[in-house]
């Protein structure tokens, strides 16, 4: 199973992303899991973590994403991506992500999903757009922007710049730093908190965080960058750079 679910007591569940020969690595397997198993949820706390503690995931699988480029070039190959971050801000569910080692990319932006974010000291964030020649879509620009603040979300992505959990921690994009053997344990006592609550109470202004990090944008710049990102996909130098990114040769 690309994304091992274990059910710690009711209502409380862990989904573990399972890839360690990629480091965790989301391929469309794991992104394809989280999206149908976020649409069943109803009321659950859900801990999400990655395998070990080294790293929590390296980001979108390169390799995979080539396949897919190759396979279906009319479909974006981060809308697996799209489609599962949507979904678990759509979902009746509340997320709290547990983060270790370093988290690049697409798992920066699965951890943006997240309602709560918990990490250990010597985390560290990074998203390498820039080095890949990746347009991100709009709706994970404005959780990055959502959960890191302006100054972080343009470092991050502009710079390439890579974030520590303290500075994350500072800015509100994390909610607790522990040490790594408390971690498990915080998230847990996090999730059994969170069911504590009155459901509806906890369902209303989780919901209502999520609508107003979610700008309603002008129709004409989401047409405009849209483009923009279908270009940038098909362009030669992209795969250069992914080829670079992999280590192969041009």
């Amino acid at each position: 199973m690309p994304v091992v679910e274990t059910r710690i007591a009711e209502g409380l569940l862990l989904w573990t992303l399972d890839n360690p020969p990629r480091r965790n690595a989301l391929d469309p397997a794991m992104l394809g899991w989280i999206r149908e198993r976020a649409r069943t949820l109803s009321g659950e706390v859900v801990l999400l973590t990655g395998a070990g503690d080294q790293v929590f995931s390296a980001g979108f699988d390169l390799r995979a994403l080539a396949r897919l480029a190759e396979e279906d070039p009319a479909t974006l190959p981060d809308q697996l991506l799209i489609d599962a971050s949507s979904a678990m801000t759509e979902a009746d569910a509340t997320f709290v992500a547990l983060l270790q080692g370093v988290v690049i990319g697409a798992g920066v932006e699965l951890a943006c999903a997240c309602d709560l974010r918990l990490a250990r000291p010597g985390v560290t964030f990074s998203v390498p757009a820039s080095k890949l020649g990746v347009v991100y879509h709009a709706a994970g620009l404005l959780r990055f922007h959502a959960v890191f603040g302006a100054s972080l979300a343009r470092r991050l992505l502009l710079c390439g710049e890579r974030i520590s959990a303290e500075e994350a921690l500072s800015v509100g994009a994390l909610a607790h730093l522990v040490p790594a053997e408390e971690l498990a344990e915080a998230g847990e006592a996090v999730g059994r908190r969170l069911l504590e609550g009155v459901p509806h109470s906890l369902r209303a202004h989780r919901d209502f965080f999520r609508r107003i990090e979610r700008l309603a944008l002008p129709a004409d710049l989401l047409a405009e960058h849209n483009a923009l990102r279908t270009r940038t996909y098909a362009a030669a130098d992209l795969e250069s750079a992914h080829r670079r990114a992999l280590g192969r040769k041009s």
